[in-house]
């Protein structure tokens, strides 16, 4: 892993807040980057758990597969973010499968060698579980989203969280299909496509996965107002 930027986003991961710098640059140097083209799988459900992934660019879908072959979509994981974490005891199995929503780059870290770090560093174990309590935290955060936001408002926070904190207009395209956008957001494909259109009365315009956001500022007082 040598860019400057891959090093700077994996040390902000925090399930790694608790290892020190001169076993963070070892375990750097040692960690590959695995780059999967869209809709190739990173692991299936039932198997063992080899391995977790922290996105570096691109996008990776969760979901469930039931008997009949169907797919629930679980979440969707974007850069600067983990997911499989919590699969480090030994003989684990995925509960879910993954594969890249979009052209995919992560950095892959083998569960066994991970927990042969946490014996050296016994503060990485404290730094999972707060990984892991921060995803259940944003989970229940969501679901009371999903419970008292509008499909707008939740779409509109999934925009400015693309744009991030910039001033201004904002250009872009959805780095994913409607359809993977809408499961992370709780929603039909039909029912995201009305509520983006909705959105222009807030400045936001739309031709297929072209958006542009004329204010950003505004968009983010769309997202922080204070009733649902």
């Amino acid at each position: 892993m040598a860019a400057d930027r891959d090093l700077e986003m994996l040390r902000g991961a925090l399930f790694l807040a608790g290892l020190p710098e001169s076993e963070f640059q070892k375990f750097a140097s040692e960690t590959p980057i695995v780059t999967v083209p869209a809709g190739c799988s990173l692991f299936h459900q039932g198997g063992p758990a080899k391995a977790f992934y922290f996105v570096l660019d691109g996008w990776a879908a969760i979901f469930r597969e039931g008997d009949d072959g169907e797919r629930t979509a679980i979440h969707l994981v974007g850069p600067g973010e983990s997911f499989a974490e919590a699969m480090l005891v030994p003989e684990a199995r995925y509960p879910v499968s993954a594969e890249a929503a979009t052209d995919l780059r992560a950095a892959r870290i083998d569960t066994a060698q991970f927990r042969s770090l946490i014996t050296r560093s016994p503060e990485l174990a404290l730094s999972i579980i707060a990984a892991v309590f921060g995803k259940l935290r944003h989970l229940v955060s969501r679901i009371e989203q999903d419970q008292e936001w509008s499909p707008q408002r939740r779409i509109a926070a999934f925009l400015h969280r693309i744009c991030g904190d910039k001033n201004g207009t904002c250009h872009f395209e959805l780095p994913l299909e409607q359809r993977y956008i809408a499961a992370r957001l709780s929603m039909t494909p039909a029912t995201f496509s009305r509520g983006l259109a909705d959105l222009a009365g807030v400045g936001v315009e739309a031709r297929r996965r072209k958006i542009t956001v004329r204010d950003v500022g505004r968009l983010a007082k769309f997202v922080n107002r204070n009733e649902p």
